[in-house]
């Protein structure tokens, strides 16, 4: 019984920096052939993998993605398709009103190769140079992950009225500012998708890649991390470097007890 509850808590680790709670969880197929799954809530990692079975998408190659919004209420619509899709749709229609909070996401996209990812990463690591000039004291609370496939997304929060805007929509619209000034140095960041239902991949979640196999959203801090990343991604056939990497936070913000 004692390995048997180890083992649940080694699970609940891995999955501590999955943010889904009050947020719209989403399936896309890895190469869109099947129709996109949305509308859907979980409340822990558990709730995860029996919705994928509900769903009857266990064993296929779907990656699991959250909305960047985080909504006051968010309805549990129903499971049949034809009664979900249109509560769906209505939804959609009152959503905007009760977001909360926004993340801060840069998303940089290049090729599922070794040499696609050096290239995002050297973008990556001069965007957050640039970004020190234009945010400010709020780079210290973005974080850096790999993406699972093509590249690496910067993240972080903004709350709704906040120094980054009054409305969702505005916070969006200071982003996107963001990413087309940050783009003319560094040319892998995408600047074409940027609404209040844009959706980023679950933290920790596992990605269907054509280019490297079966690999996780994880959390790159710093250069060692990186060239890890590289290695495992050379060798994830071999020695699973994805299937046993560790998820933990990376921000470096310390709390005050």
């Amino acid at each position: 019984m004692e390995r048997i509850k180890g083992f649940e808590r080694e699970v609940e680790n891995k999955m501590n920096v999955s943010e889904f709670k009050q947020r719209e969880l989403a399936f896309l197929h890895k190469d869109r052939t099947l129709p996109p799954l949305r509308g859907y809530q979980i409340t822990n990692s558990k709730n995860l993998t029996e919705l994928q079975k509900i769903l009857k998408i266990s064993i296929l190659p779907y990656n699991q993605y959250v909305t960047i919004a985080t909504y006051s209420t968010l309805p549990r619509l129903p499971i049949n398709p034809k009664q979900h899709w249109s509560k769906f749709k209505e939804w959609v229609k009152t959503r905007d009103q009760t977001i909360t909070s926004i993340d801060f996401m840069l998303d940089f996209d290049t090729t599922a190769t070794l040499n696609g990812i050096i290239k995002a990463w050297v973008d990556v690591t001069l965007a957050k140079t640039m970004l020190k000039t234009l945010i400010g004291k709020d780079t210290q609370y973005l974080t850096t992950w790999f993406s699972g496939q093509k590249g690496f997304h910067i993240l972080g929060k903004c709350k709704i009225g906040s120094n980054w805007g009054q409305t969702a929509q505005e916070i969006i619209t200071k982003q996107k500012d963001i990413a087309l000034q940050l783009s003319l140095l560094c040319p892998s960041i995408d600047t074409t998708i940027y609404d209040t239902a844009r959706l980023r991949k679950l933290l920790g979640s596992y990605v269907y890649s054509d280019g490297f196999g079966k690999t996780r959203v994880i959390p790159i801090a710093n250069e060692r991390a990186f060239t890890e990343l590289l290695i495992g991604l050379k060798t994830n056939n071999i020695n699973n470097y994805f299937e046993n990497k560790e998820i933990t936070r990376i921000n470096y913000i310390k709390l005050k007890l």
